[in-house]
């Protein structure tokens, strides 16, 4: 053995200095992994062939040599072509094609969403609302990065673009260069962890299969099915590690709102407040007895109290529907029903919080409604109801919260900052509450964000040429239509004996989706006549090609891997470790190491798919599955911010003023860094911060 090593340590370690040694020529990223793949199973053939590379193995007490390519490289090389002809198939075109093929639609959703000016309204409106506050525009920067987060999930644009906006303007009023740049970097690689994230669809389209196969080895090694030994399939989807990221990565932009706070009061010279022009406060100070803690409770502590109760509830069965052998039982209250009303009541409530002086007669009617809908849920409406039944005990109720509702909405959207955010806010919902609530999955929802994302963009350009987006309202309207007949009517046309409400809710349907189809086609003229559209596609399809070129050439380099035993070699020592969360430390390790060099894209095809058959093995109610997916993404992220390789610094250098050096750069983020190992300290000792929400809402 050469150096000590056996020839599977030594192949491993040609693999391993051919990669970094590709990444680091500057070919792009896709072709040095492809390279790589043939370059090191070249060297190691060769080396192979002269005797160089080989274990030592007991037969019969006697030590022998076997090469590690056992038969030689010609039937490697044939073994390896065989399997990646059927590894291509599976992987692109087989059952992950659907997860998959949200990558495109979301993209898409986010590069419209950044060519629509959005980004930059967002950073206006809230600096005016928290600049006169000290660190009041870091504050404002983690707003918009978590908004721009959850209706983009791209990292590079959201770093980007907020560098080129923010950035200058925080150092125009005195900010220094390490908080503007630490805080501004870091809010953008929100997008990482923040639904609807890339990182999580493309850790979904690997994970399901990664839990399946370590189960069933388990379930081999215990010498029982995997249905004997769990009670439930093994089957972890998109949907549900959408559900377990969305608290984490709420609760990581608190941790960054919260220390811009703390380094403003220890340091005022350094976060100090702003005062803008044209600052419009609505006089709310003086109908609270210029409290602002009243406010706060006014806007919030209604939201809160619906949330703490929707929580217990959900926890002591009251809420959702469980499913055990088949059998599906339902708690008395629908979640659906009861997120939809919480969600109504909450902009209910904030209208009377914001504008008291206006007539609340409608606000009573809207919560009256509310109430009288989740009456009726709980009494007269079962879990398995039709939409028919479902519409003859909540019309009139509905009617009173849509009452509400129109005489709300506008009174909000007198106030400048809830005008700017709600576009985003609305497509945020209507993608994350659609996936969130059962309705659809993500690919779907992917598909309503992008047809979102085109709209919104064009209302903006509409609104910029003073010209009315009536039609685009109108689309938007039908959308949500079909949300409702989506999640309440049963709309499949092959159906035998399709009953009155169902055919009713069918026809409705019909005529939503061709007012849709409709505003989608004139929101793409409108673009296309703007000279935007071009510009969107074209983006969209260099991210999405380097995606799925970096998914075709991450198996190219699996499959090298596996030629010599270099697989089966990791996952041997992997299965070393007899605690399983011992294992998941080294393998998080690992994983934020690699992520200096490697994107994580490339960690993502290349490393999961070898350590997941074993890190996934771990009993699910010791490590549940979304528990360790989420880790890893929250790993991933923050590798993406540490000095000195970080991806998310180089963006921000790209596009930083020439006063503001790469130090104070890495000086600004590392604070950043130790709070997100703060946050994976609290993730791991905390599970039920990811599971709680996935245990609250429906399964889809």
């Amino acid at each position: 053995m050469l150096f000590g090593f056996t020839g599977v340590e030594l192949s491993l370690m040609i693999v391993a200095i051919s990669l970094f040694g590709g990444i680091l020529s500057g070919y792009p990223v896709a072709y040095a992994i492809s390279g790589t793949a043939f370059v090191s199973f070249a060297l190691i053939a060769g080396l192979n062939e002269l005797g160089l590379l080989y274990t030592l193995q007991d037969y019969n007490g006697v030590m022998e040599k076997v090469p590690v390519l056992e038969g030689g490289w010609q039937k490697a090389l044939l073994s390896t072509e065989s399997t990646w002809a059927q590894g291509v198939f599976s992987r692109a075109f087989g059952g992950n094609v659907e997860t998959l093929l949200a990558v495109p639609l979301f993209v898409l959703m986010g590069i419209a969403l950044e060519r629509s000016n959005i980004a930059e309204d967002l950073l206006t409106t809230m600096a005016k609302l928290f600049g006169s506050m000290p660190g009041g525009l870091a504050i404002a920067v983690v707003l918009v990065g978590t908004l721009l987060a959850a209706s983009t999930g791209v990292v590079g644009a959201t770093v980007v673009t907020m560098g080129l906006i923010a950035l200058p303007t925080m150092l125009k009023h005195g900010y220094s260069k390490s908080l503007s740049t630490g805080i501004i970097a870091t809010s953008g690689t929100l997008g990482q962890i923040i639904p609807p994230s890339i990182v999580i669809v493309l850790l979904g389209s690997i994970v399901g299969d990664m839990y399946a196969i370590g189960q069933e080895n388990r379930a081999k090694e215990l010498g029982i099915t995997v249905l004997e030994m769990l009670g439930e399939p093994a089957v972890i989807s998109t949907g549900t590690l959408f559900k377990a990221a969305f608290i984490p990565g709420i609760f990581l932009a608190l941790l960054y709102a919260t220390y811009a706070l703390v380094f403003a009061y220890f340091r005022p010279k350094d976060a100090p407040p702003v005062y803008f022009e044209n600052e419009d406060t609505y006089n709310l100070n003086s109908y609270y007895n210029n409290n602002p803690w009243l406010v706060l409770a006014g806007m919030f502590g209604p939201l809160l109290a619906m949330v703490a109760i929707w929580i217990a509830l959900s926890l002591s069965g009251f809420i959702g529907s469980t499913a055990s052998d088949g059998v599906i039982a339902y708690a008395p209250l629908s979640a659906g029903v009861v997120s939809t009303l919480v969600l109504t009541s909450f902009i209910l409530t904030l209208a009377w919080a914001l504008r008291p002086s206006y007539a609340r007669l409608p606000i009573y009617a809207g919560l009256g409604g509310a109430v009288l809908i989740l009456i009726a849920d709980w009494v007269f409406v079962p879990g398995d109801a039709s939409g028919g039944l479902k519409t003859t005990y909540y019309l009139i109720p509905a009617m009173m919260v849509v009452y509400g509702l129109k005489n709300a909405i506008p009174r909000l959207m007198e106030i400048e900052a809830l005008r700017v955010v709600s576009p985003p806010v609305i497509l945020i919902v209507a993608v994350l509450g659609s996936i969130l609530g059962g309705i659809t999955n993500p690919t779907a929802a992917a598909s309503l964000g992008a047809a979102g994302a085109i709209m919104l963009a064009a209302s903006r350009k509409l609104k910029d040429n003073n010209q009315s987006a009536r039609v685009v309202i109108w689309a938007a309207l039908a959308i949500i239509v079909m949300l409702l007949m989506r999640g309440n009517f049963d709309l499949r046309l092959a159906m035998d004996g399709i009953s009155f409400d169902n055919k009713a809710a069918i026809f409705v349907t019909i005529i939503a989706y061709h007012v849709a189809v409709f505003g989608l086609v004139y929101s793409c003229w409108i673009l296309m006549r703007e000279k935007i559209m071009s510009g969107i596609l074209n983006e969209t399809t260099k991210v999405t090609s380097m995606v799925f070129v970096i998914l075709i050439a991450s198996l190219f380099l699996s499959l090298t891997i596996r030629s010599f035993g270099g697989e089966h070699y990791i996952q041997t020592f992997l299965q070393s470790f007899e605690d399983p969360r011992t294992l998941l430390i080294v393998v998080m390790v690992v994983l934020f190491f690699l992520g200096f060099v490697l994107d994580f894209i490339e960690i993502i095809f290349i490393v999961i798919p070898i350590v997941g058959p074993v890190i996934y093995a771990a009993d699910p109610t010791l490590m549940h599955p979304a528990w360790i997916t989420i880790l890893i993404a929250v790993n991933l992220q923050t590798s993406f911010i540490t000095p000195p390789f970080g991806f998310a610094l180089f963006y921000l250098r790209g596009v930083a003023p020439p006063e503001v050096s790469t130090m104070d750069i890495y000086k600004g983020v590392i604070p950043f860094v130790i709070i997100q190992v703060i946050g994976l300290v609290l993730l791991w000792n905390f599970p039920i911060i990811t599971t709680l929400l996935p245990s609250l809402l429906p399964v889809n």
